[in-house]
């Protein structure tokens, strides 16, 4: 008998046994689904530059993908989910919080996947920074400009 070896298997990262992430396979490809601990923030692009410049001030830089939507490229940024309730003030127009279920595509390897790390998760430091750290960073962006208008959570991030 001679088994056959799908050789991009080999190639796609393993985003629940190195992070503990909950991720699944699907037709697609890789998706995160959130909750279980993972939290999710997406950041208008035109914002997304200073906010991950002030995590990284604040060393609470974390994995940050890049993503198309129809509407718009966002920046989805990946925290820890166990503090959700430290942030009290509304968030920036633009700037929501995925609830918990919510799907997440993440980079597998292959060249047609969408989805680009911005900052990639790093191994060596597995840790994602607190949702509070990441809401405080986003909230301190100032308001107004370009990417401030409001907008409703992509739809294909619910649904894909």
């Amino acid at each position: 008998m001679t088994l056959e070896l799908d050789e991009s298997q080999g190639t796609r990262p393993d985003y629940r046994g190195t992070y503990g992430w909950p991720v699944e396979q699907h037709a697609k490809g890789q998706r995160l689904i959130t909750g279980s601990g993972v939290a999710a923030v997406v950041v208008p692009r035109a914002l997304s530059d200073t906010v991950l410049a002030d995590l990284r001030k604040l060393d609470c830089a974390g994995p940050a993908l890049g993503l198309p939507t129809r509407r718009e490229r966002v920046t989805v940024l990946l925290a820890e989910a166990d503090d959700f309730g430290t942030m009290q003030q509304p968030l920036p127009g633009g700037i929501r919080v995925l609830p918990a279920g919510s799907v997440v595509p993440l980079p597998d390897g292959r060249q047609e996947c969408a989805a680009r790390w911005l900052v990639a998760p790093d191994a060596a430091r597995r840790w994602l920074p607190s949702l509070g750290a990441v809401l405080a960073a986003v909230s301190a962006v100032p308001v107004g400009g370009r990417g401030s208008a409001e907008h409703g959570i992509p739809r294909e991030l619910l649904s894909w």
